[in-house]
């Protein structure tokens, strides 16, 4: 029985409107997705357990959410390393299997120690120092197999699918949304920011094993002290970054130098963000947050990248905002973005090829001075002592890395207290039937 003033309905078609909680959670699931699949960390210690796993992966997640050009930026150094070593290998004299960029992907996040008679634990090799121990047969090839890496490789390609199908529905609505002359928000700018920096990621880690959880250990029945030796170094020396196998690959990326200054002194003030740090020494796994050189091609992908990431806020440029001083602030922070990438990314460039080859010698020159002096007064060398980098490298980066935060920081606040007063259209969902065939 129904009411007598009750109105009786038939096929009715869903509301066209979206809430801001829809807005909010819609943006934040997108974003926490991009992050999270996309990361690939390093293989972690064989003493370390499924905790450290996890903060591996969160610290390289947290990156890509603070700033995913970085991200982009490891992941591009890694795949150019991967690319580096294939061609290497194929240099090799015997018959072979064939190393494929799954092999160098594995060898560079740490996926095999190596064992010797004259080390307390295994040490992490990279595909540099594969080739090398290989192509003078300290190791045996046939004991790297592809097929025990990919058995390893647990990564989820159905959260990875997931989060594809997530970014597409979202990059078509809010291609839609314009086109019917409806409003955006600031939100969603940022997201769809994320999205671009995603693929690109995905594509530069394609090939890269993702959540392995314990190393492939390779056997060296020659001592590392005899394999210096015959390179021409001091035995089992002290002097080295990572391990006693550095001087195989000693050709540091400036970038990563930079890095390292700002997370040792992050460190150094107790702040233990973005990498977990390393107790062993000589070290026990590869850090998953280096920045590996990058190839002139790899560097020309990421400008290709990085443009339409940065561009994506200077959309906002005509955006309603709730007040004057928030819309100068974002003019301001977008054109900033803009040229971040573009001054920044070529001043470190231009700095690596013109200026780091004479750096690198006056670096050496200073250990080998810091060495003597400590052999004279009866000390050890420090463990990977290092001098500090040069002031016009330095300055102009933590000028740009100041304002980099303090902008990053004002989007993600902006983002959020612009939902306060929005224009009505904002609200009005994309209405698909306009692009369904009809009669």
């Amino acid at each position: 029985m129904l009411a007598g003033n009750e109105t009786l309905s038939g096929w009715t078609a869903s509301p066209q409107g979206r809430g801001t909680f829809d807005i909010v959670l819609t943006c934040i699931l997108t974003i926490i997705l991009c992050c999270w699949t996309t990361v690939c960390p390093n293989v972690p210690a064989l003493t370390d357990g499924r905790w450290a796993q996890f903060c591996d992966k969160f610290d390289l997640a947290c990156i890509g959410l603070l700033g995913p050009e970085f991200l982009l930026g490891i992941a591009l150094g890694q795949r150019s390393s991967a690319s580096r070593s294939v061609k290497k290998f194929k240099q090799l004299k015997g018959k072979y299997p064939p190393w494929t960029l799954t092999h160098a992907f594995f060898a560079d996040m740490g996926g095999f120690v190596l064992e010797a008679p004259d080390l307390s634990f295994p040490i992490p090799l990279d595909a540099e120092q594969i080739f090398y121990l290989v192509e003078n047969k300290y190791i045996d090839y046939s004991a790297i197999d592809e097929e025990e890496i990919r058995d390893k490789n647990k990564a989820d390609g159905l959260a990875r699918l997931l989060t594809v199908c997530q970014a597409l529905w979202f990059l078509t609505s809010s291609i839609a949304r314009p086109i019917q002359g409806l409003r955006m928000t600031t939100l969603e700018l940022t997201t769809i920011s994320f999205i671009i920096v995603m693929f690109a990621t995905s594509y530069s880690w394609f090939h890269k094993p993702s959540d392995i959880s314990r190393p492939i250990t390779l056997q060296c029945n020659t001592t590392i002290s005899h394999i210096r030796n015959e390179a021409g170094l001091r035995g089992l020396s002290d002097e080295y970054r990572s391990t006693p196998l550095d001087f195989i690959n000693d050709d540091e990326y400036v970038m990563h130098l930079i890095w390292d200054h700002y997370i040792n002194l992050l460190q150094r003030l107790h702040i233990p963000l973005f990498t977990r740090r390393i107790t062993t020494r000589p070290h026990n796994r590869n850090r998953g947050d280096r920045f590996l050189k990058t190839a002139l091609n790899f560097e020309f992908f990421a400008g290709i990248v990085i443009i339409p990431f940065s561009a994506t806020f200077i959309c906002a440029w005509n955006f309603y905002f709730p007040s004057e001083a928030e819309r100068i602030l974002w003019r301001t922070a977008s054109v900033f973005f803009f040229f971040f990438g573009a001054i920044g990314g070529s001043y470190t460039w231009m700095w690596h090829l013109m200026l780091f080859e004479k750096y690198k010698q006056n670096a050496r020159v200073s250990r080998i001075d810091a060495s003597a002096a400590h052999l004279h007064r009866g000390k050890a060398t420090p463990a990977g002592s290092t001098i500090p980098l040069p002031k016009s490298l330095i300055w102009p980066v933590s000028f740009l890395c100041f304002f980099h935060c303090l902008f990053r920081t004002y989007i993600f606040v902006e983002d959020i207290i612009s939902l306060r007063s929005l224009p009505e259209s904002v609200f009005s969902s994309v209405n698909w039937s306009l692009y369904l065939p009809h009669i």
